[in-house]
């Protein structure tokens, strides 16, 4: 049972997008950049590497977008997942209440969520100095 778990966790995990950081060079330009990967400005020609940043503090930071994510996209597919065969065998008022249900969602859980998510991801957003090589 645990594999199991862990396994579909990874592959969400792959799923998901990680957030790209955003760099600002001592001279002012700036640039967002994937995790792991170099810059160099444009302005001045320094380069910037983000894997000087720690993993676990990364991984920690992608932990709430992913688990933003899964608050606004499961809830419509799982209803998605029963209501739409529903549908298909015995009518077309299950499409409308899973119209109702997934626009209820998008106006009253969706903004709550985004409120909640903006504000934990600011109280714990790190902020990390990198040195140019």
């Amino acid at each position: 049972m645990g594999n199991r778990c862990r396994t579909a966790r990874a592959r969400y995990d792959r799923l998901v997008h990680a957030p790209p950081l955003t760099i600002t060079c001592d001279c002012g330009a700036a640039e967002s950049v994937p995790y792991g990967e170099r810059w160099r400005c444009g302005a001045c020609g320094k380069t910037w590497d983000t894997a000087q940043i720690p993993r676990a503090e990364y991984e920690a930071l992608l932990h709430g977008v992913r688990r933003y994510r899964l608050l606004v996209l499961g809830p419509p597919l799982l209803l998605a997942g029963v209501l739409v065969p529903l549908t298909i065998f015995s009518g077309v008022q299950f499409a409308f209440l899973l119209f109702m249900l997934v626009m209820a969602h998008a106006l009253l859980v969706v903004p709550m969520a985004r409120r909640r998510a903006t504000a934990r991801a600011r109280e714990r957003m790190p902020s990390w100095n990198l040195r140019p090589e």
